[in-house]
């Protein structure tokens, strides 16, 4: 992952799934490889980038320890306010381009993405930082975005290609 980009993962499918088994088990010392593939049972080579994401987003430190917002995100009751503190931090960029970057649609945030990152339009990269994006935006809910009534719309589907 270039250090440049804001903080994306290729299988951001699977974020919520990690924050349900984290919010499911004690804090470890250290969040490890070992730790998300052994305890929290993702062992796939794309699952390591959450360790990246999360050290990126505030939820770990440098060194892999959990943070106040990891401690956070394991509270029910606090996990979204503890997301939506993540985004902020970790898509920092995002944000100075639009106070309210949880609220831009999918067009417009992958416009952003092109901006902030000089990657070509369509890129697998930044179509993985726009999906992370929006994976994180719907653990964040309701928080950081509350669907209006009657536009109420699922997490898009990862396309191949």
């Amino acid at each position: 992952m270039n250090p440049q980009y804001p903080p994306f993962m290729f299988g951001y499918g699977i974020i919520a799934s990690i924050f349900a088994k984290i919010q499911s088990l004690d804090a470890p010392e250290v969040f490890s490889h070992d730790f998300l593939r052994f305890t929290l049972g993702f062992s796939r080579e794309s699952d390591r980038a959450f360790i990246p994401l999360a050290k990126r987003t505030g939820l770990l430190t440098v060194e892999g320890k959990p943070t106040e917002l990891y401690v956070r995100l394991r509270d029910p009751v606090q996990a979204a306010d503890a997301v939506a503190e993540a985004m902020k931090l970790g898509y920092a960029v995002f944000y100075a381009k639009h106070a309210a970057a949880h609220e831009l649609d999918r067009k417009m945030l992958a416009g952003i993405v092109t901006e902030v990152t000089g990657l070509a339009h369509g890129h697998a990269s930044a179509r993985a930082i726009v999906g992370t994006f929006l994976a994180l935006k719907a653990a964040a809910s309701p928080r950081v975005a509350v669907p209006r009534a009657g536009n109420r719309r699922k997490l898009p589907e990862r396309r191949g290609g």
